[in-house]
């Protein structure tokens, strides 16, 4: 075999079915789309006049609604991987924003909860709509069974790659 040539036969559009190419296009792939999903941001028109919140803050208040029950902020920075001093900074944000609220614990009177307020929650739901809107469009020509399976291959790679966390390795 000459020098440089694949042991891989190619795909269906002449490309190296080589795994590691196939590594290299899916991270390229996943990091437009992650540009892609940062640049929805939050639409215009589910902020008030006045009202404001970034990326960190959209972050904050997704996983602390996937939560359900409030919580305390130290166990929200252990949620978000980030420093106590960090997380308490942007809760205090969007308190004051009305996107949060903060309750004393009753089990420990010296800490607080957090949870997402009713506004917190409808702006929540307007960039979740405003994705969906988007996905809908970019999907629009694949078919069905297409979509199911881009559906089902990207929850199993974003389970496969999340349990190495959950079990303490990085």
């Amino acid at each position: 075999m000459a020098s440089g040539q694949s042991t891989f036969p190619p795909d269906t559009e002449g490309r190296s079915r080589d795994p590691d190419r196939a590594v290299e296009d899916l991270e390229r792939a996943l990091f437009a789309l992650a540009r892609a999903i940062l640049r929805f941001g939050v639409p215009p028109h589910a902020l008030r006049d006045g009202e404001h919140i970034d990326r960190a803050g959209y972050w904050m208040l997704t996983r602390l609604d996937e939560s359900s029950t409030p919580m305390r902020l130290s166990d929200l920075a252990g949620l978000l991987e980030l420093d106590l001093s960090t997380v308490s900074r942007q809760a205090r944000q969007l308190v004051d924003g009305g996107l949060m609220t903060r309750q004393a614990d009753p089990v420990d009177r010296r800490a607080c909860l957090v949870s997402v307020s009713v506004r917190g929650r409808d702006v929540l739901e307007a960039v979740r709509s405003a994705r969906h809107d988007a996905l809908h469009r970019a999907l629009d020509a694949w078919p069905e069974a297409e979509r199911f399976a881009l559906a089902t291959s990207l929850s199993r790679l974003a389970e496969d790659m999340q349990a190495p966390i959950r079990r303490g390795a990085r």
